[in-house]
């Protein structure tokens, strides 16, 4: 599997959620600053609070463009019997089961079928991320209370 096909696909979907960040804070600040949001009395809070949602809106779209236009320009290392880090594919067997997590700086959280398979998005921050950080193919590691994993290939 191309760590290229997945990190399109992962923009894919993080461009996916700027569009739909950019029409909530649209639909937020229509209605912060529409003429039914104007206080009819001084606890009257509706355009108050529209506003703050779409400030709030406003925030994530950008912190998510910036991360998008980072992934856009990451380059991918190659791991070939290197510890893991931010780029790595890494297939692990964690309680009898395999799984296919990829390290990047963001889109920590997102689930891609790419290729027919099922590849997690995990940051270097994350609970797994931290525990597969600087470890090697054969290495084990853990990252909750009772689950011990091998790491199987790194790419």
């Amino acid at each position: 599997m191309k760590k290229s096909a997945i990190l399109q696909a992962l923009l894919s979907e993080l461009e996916n959620d700027l569009h739909r960040q950019q029409a909530a804070n649209e639909k937020a600040s229509a209605g912060a600053t529409s003429s039914e949001a104007r206080a009819e009395t001084k606890w009257d809070t509706c355009g108050l609070e529209s506003s703050y949602l779409a400030r709030g809106h406003a925030q994530q779209f950008k912190a998510l463009a910036a991360n998008v236009h980072e992934l856009r320009a990451f380059t991918m290392p190659v791991f070939a019997g290197k510890p893991v880090g931010p780029g790595a594919l890494v297939e692990v067997d964690l309680d009898e089961e395999r799984i296919l997590f990829f390290l990047l700086p963001f889109g920590g959280g997102v689930e891609l079928t790419v290729e027919g398979r099922e590849v997690t998005v995990i940051t270097p921050e994350s609970p797994v991320g931290s525990a597969l950080l600087d470890k090697k193919k054969g290495d084990a590691f853990s990252f909750r209370a009772g689950s011990i994993g091998k790491i199987l290939n790194v790419e």
